[in-house]
């Protein structure tokens, strides 16, 4: 025999729904918003938090709340106090030099007080002058015949003394120099093969002239 499907009495069953939320997290509906519907909404979801935010009390808030300044430890300050080291660290500031080193400070001195001087001195300069004659004498000039044979003003500036190794060029180490020779060893090498051909060559004279 056929067997037939067992039916439930009703012939329509309703099938389970699940109602799902028809709003976002920030209050828009699911799905398709239109950029009016963006706007209000969220002109209205702002306008409810500043309201929100004006009905709190002001000690919750902080709104009338006093400022505390505290100091580098963390501990609380005056302001009357902190204000005055403010002030004080801005005054400082103002005086203080930046990226300027030693040598162009005192250049710049050096000028700031030949400028005071000449200020005083008259407008017509003649032959006589001493401070021209000075400056003129102390300029170095390509071909001068005599450049070599005056003797130059010596600088201020600290010098190395000590021992040092050796170049052809006679040139002394900073006075920072620690001492140790970071060179390549060229120097080195250079006068110890001019040392050695002066000895070869004066044990070879000695040689040929020892039987004359």
């Amino acid at each position: 025999a056929r067997r037939t499907r067992h039916d439930s009495d009703s012939e329509e069953e309703e099938a389970p729904t699940n109602k799902v939320n028809e709003r976002t997290v920030n209050g828009l509906r699911a799905g398709y918003v239109s950029g009016k519907e963006l706007t209000d909404t969220m002109d209205k979801k702002k306008e409810a938090e500043n309201t929100r935010f004006k009905s709190l009390d002001d000690s919750t808030t902080g709104r009338v709340a006093e400022t505390v300044y505290r100091g580098k430890d963390g501990k609380k300050k005056d302001p009357v106090e902190r204000k005055k080291a403010d002030d004080a660290d801005e005054e400082a500031m103002k005086n203080m030099v930046w990226g300027k080193g030693l040598v162009q400070m005192e250049e710049k001195m050096a000028l700031a007080k030949r400028v005071e001087e000449e200020r005083s001195k008259p407008f017509a300069r003649t032959i006589d002058d001493k401070d021209l004659n000075d400056d003129l004498r102390g300029k170095d000039r390509w071909g001068d015949p005599m450049a070599g044979k005056l003797s130059k003003t010596q600088s201020n500036r600290p010098k190395y003394k000590g021992p040092f190794p050796p170049n052809r060029y006679g040139i002394a180490p900073g006075y920072r120099w620690d001492g140790v020779d970071r060179s390549s060893g060229f120097e080195r090498n250079y006068f110890a093969t001019q040392n050695s051909r002066k000895v070869t060559g004066a044990a070879a004279m000695a040689w040929s002239t020892e039987f004359m």
